[in-house]
């Protein structure tokens, strides 16, 4: 005996909703545990297959063998916080990874410029300098000024050195008086910034680097890190909630990304 057309479309319609309500209930439960879980975790989540930084080195050394010249390159994911700018700063590695000396421009007149031509800058002068900056014809890597050229290049350069992230800060070390040691430091840092996603990137060795050369760099590049998140923390009077930095892996140029532990 069949049923009613009526009663079969009903029948259709409590089994549709309590199939509906029954997904929404698991569904439900499946996300408070994650977030019970989630809270209740507190360090990274460490990937089994993650390697300690030598082995990591180790493997991507074979990959790599026929390309001595290609760079080990990590990532570092870290803590965002949405209120405060992205983390950047300047290091000194224990080894070099440069392949190409910095072209160094400093702003200054005078006395100060002399000290930093004897210093080894590439391009010294006043605000005549602009126009090539501006035309390409100068193309730094590192710009220095001194406190009383900032005002005068600002309004002329900013706009251009500012998206590079070359335009002279007073916090980043990069408007002084000092030009011997200004310009000696320009010369011999590397520098880094993190990502709207929370993402530092940075190559910090060369495939043929022994590997305590790659390892030592990478933990200091980490340890700089953690300092400038440190720093920037008691800046803003927020405590850190959690770990600092939530995952780190290594790759190369043309091979994988491994992820690491230990560091």
């Amino acid at each position: 005996m069949s049923l009613p057309t009526f009663l079969v479309g009903s029948c259709r319609t409590a089994i549709s909703s309590t199939s509906s309500a029954r997904i929404q209930t698991v569904r439900r439960t499946f996300a408070s545990s994650s977030v019970t879980l989630a809270k209740r975790v507190k360090g990274p989540i460490i990937n089994p297959d993650a390697m300690p930084i030598r082995d990591a080195a180790s493997v991507l050394k074979a990959l790599e063998s026929d390309r001595p010249d290609n760079a080990f390159e990590i990532e570092i994911i870290t803590r965002v916080d949405k209120s405060a700018p992205p983390l950047r700063g300047r290091v000194s590695l224990p080894r070099d990874v440069r392949r190409k000396e910095e072209v160094v421009l400093v702003f200054a007149e005078g006395d100060l410029a002399t000290l930093a031509l004897s210093a080894g800058a590439t391009h010294v002068g006043g605000e005549e300098l602009c126009a090539q900056v501006l035309s390409g014809e100068i193309q730094p890597t590192k710009v220095i000024c001194t406190p009383s050229l900032l005002s005068t290049i600002t309004p002329k350069v900013g706009r251009f050195l500012g998206p590079k992230g070359l335009m002279p800060n007073p916090k980043r070390g990069t408007v002084r008086e000092d030009m011997d040691v200004a310009v000696q430091e320009a010369k011999g840092l590397m520098d880094w910034r993190e990502d709207r996603q929370g993402h530092v990137r940075a190559a910090l060795s060369q495939i043929h680097f022994p590997t305590q050369d790659v390892e030592a760099n990478i933990k200091h590049f980490i340890k700089e890190v953690r300092q400038t998140q440190s720093r920037n923390a008691s800046e803003t009077s927020k405590p850190q909630k959690g770990p600092s930095i939530t995952r780190v892996s290594l790759g190369s140029t043309q091979g994988p990304s491994i992820e690491l532990k230990e560091y």
